[in-house]
């Protein structure tokens, strides 16, 4: 008796179909991984312009000033800070009127 080595074709359907499934849970696991990376990053990147506009408020900044950091700058303007980060993000921060320490 001689045997088929053959490999039946629901086999070979089975196995394929099984390999498309778990490239896409794969694909989908990274998907959501880089996106709250990506959320991450962000986050640390307003908490850092946060704490620069606070150190700035503390170091009594002026109007038309700016103050220079080694993650970028916070410029004041009346009631309003811009913080601009290294990598060209800006945030815009309100100044609390116990702050308020300018002359028109």
């Amino acid at each position: 008796m001689k045997q088929s080595r053959r490999i039946d074709g629901t086999f070979f359907a089975t196995a394929l179909i099984l390999f498309v499934l778990i490239a896409s849970v794969f694909c989908i696991k990274t998907t959501i991984y880089r996106e709250r990376i990506h959320d991450y990053q962000e986050q640390a990147s307003y908490y850092e312009a946060r704490a620069m506009a606070k150190m700035a408020l503390a170091n009594e900044i002026k109007h038309n000033q700016i103050f220079r950091f080694n993650t970028g700058t916070v410029s004041r303007n009346y009631l309003k800070l811009t913080v601009e980060l290294n990598d060209k993000k800006t945030y815009q921060f309100s100044v609390p009127t116990r702050f308020a320490n300018f002359k028109k």
